[in-house]
């Protein structure tokens, strides 16, 4: 009976042992989510732009205008020095008076193309009377881009339901 407990005791200290040095040497990974929040008018949405990195865009939905604006903090400046823009109204295609949009974001893992690289994170963004969801490309800044208002690039779109009217 002692030889047993011993040997569970031990057992339990080698892997006690184990796991401190795992975790001495693989640090930590902070947790991250991306946020949206908004009302009828507008939303705003934060976006990934890098793997495993904190660097982040906002973007906010003008739910009245359909336009989708950005902005991405120049870490080295210390304020916003990139900027995006882009019309989803005219996506959409809808005649409704009265449009009601929603937003979220997601990571893909897309190509770059004509010397673009896009983030990791995309924006989705939904409207109810066409009853659509349109996914958006976020281009990466670089340093020639610096001070610039960049577009985003359409990914696809899927019909969660048939023109709903409002």
């Amino acid at each position: 009976m002692k030889r047993h407990i011993l040997r569970s005791a031990m057992f339990f200290a080698a892997g006690a042992l184990t796991m401190a040095v795992a975790f001495y040497f693989m640090p930590p990974q902070p947790a991250q989510a991306p946020v949206a929040h908004g009302n009828d008018k507008f939303t705003m949405v934060t976006v990934p732009m890098l793997e495993n990195d904190r660097l982040e865009a906002v973007f906010v939905l003008n739910h009245l205008t359909g336009r989708l604006v950005g902005g991405l903090i120049n870490e080295q400046a210390g304020s916003f020095g990139y900027g995006y823009e882009h019309n989803v109204a005219a996506d959409f295609k809808t005649s409704s008076k009265d449009p009601k949009y929603a937003i979220v974001c997601g990571g893909a893992n897309l190509r770059g193309s004509g010397g673009v690289t896009p983030a990791v994170g995309v924006i989705y963004v939904a409207e109810l009377s066409s009853g659509a969801v349109i996914a958006y490309a976020i281009p990466r800044p670089t340093t020639r881009n610096a001070g610039a208002v960049l577009g985003l690039a359409t990914i696809g779109l899927f019909k969660f339901a048939d023109s709903i009217g409002q």
